[in-house]
């Protein structure tokens, strides 16, 4: 499959809140942050929330008050 040069600049779409994301679909998906095989691309912001899912921890605390 071949894609134009059109094609391959487009921003990836977040699947799953419809947000333009920071990457480009011709992007490598093994240097990706949040991409989710067999779904898609998440934004920062999603791909977040599914670190706090998965951690268990919801709290707003700054890195820089979380050591002391």
């Amino acid at each position: 499959m071949s894609f134009t040069q059109e094609e391959t600049s487009e921003v990836e779409i977040c699947v799953s809140c419809g947000a333009e994301t920071s990457f480009k679909k011709d992007d490598d998906v093994t240097f990706r942050y949040g991409y989710i095989e067999g779904a898609g691309q998440l934004c920062f912001k999603c791909s977040q929330i599914k670190k706090m899912h998965k951690t268990g921890s919801y709290d707003v605390v700054s890195e820089w008050t979380k050591y002391g």
